[in-house]
């Protein structure tokens, strides 16, 4: 077997194993916001880093994410990393340290983050407030809807993030043209 398919074979064997671990739902404490869409929780005494699913936020540090939104956007990383230090300061608002979430999981991610949906104290699914507060974009997997999250949530994320832009809330307020680029 030539060294290319056998490397196929493992990306198809591992891209399997990764998506395709139980989901669970369970309490935990918030311990940090790494920034909008990445939190870390503590679980049965162990720290979990969440990678929140069907949002994505403008990044807070340098990273290459970053450095391709700035490209995309035709932006400064100035403005972009103000752009995610104000989402992470809102996430960091609505997910305070010492704070008491469910959290339901989907699997693991491509970074082998797991992959979750993180419901607040009352109820509200925090994925989908910083989206219709405005401070998210809907996250795409190679430019579609990602596997990990049902029709309906898609629905309901895109109608969320279609009323924040009209109704210029958060970031759409002061950064329309760039919050476009991003969501787009």
């Amino acid at each position: 077997m030539s060294k290319f398919i056998r490397f196929i074979v493992i990306v198809i064997i591992t891209t399997f194993f990764i998506h395709s671990a139980p989901a669970t739902t369970f309490q935990a404490t918030i311990l940090k916001v790494s920034d909008g869409d990445t939190v870390w929780v503590k679980h049965d005494g162990k720290r979990l880093k969440l990678r929140l699913l069907g949002i994505d936020t403008p990044e807070e540090y340098p990273s290459k994410k970053m450095s391709r939104d700035i490209r995309k956007c035709h932006t400064t990383y100035r403005k972009m990393r103000l752009l995610g230090l104000l989402a992470a300061k809102h996430g960091k608002g609505l997910l305070p340290v010492g704070e008491t979430v469910t959290v339901k999981t989907a699997g693991k991610g491509y970074y082998g983050r797991t992959l979750a949906w993180v419901i607040l104290p009352d109820g509200t699914n925090y994925n989908e407030k910083m989206v219709a507060d405005g401070y998210a974009c809907l996250y795409k997997w190679h430019g579609r809807k990602p596997r990990d999250v049902d029709w309906q949530e898609w629905k309901k994320l895109n109608r969320l993030l279609q009323r924040a832009e009209k109704e210029r809330k958060g970031l759409w307020r002061e950064y329309r043209e760039l919050m476009e680029c991003l969501c787009e």
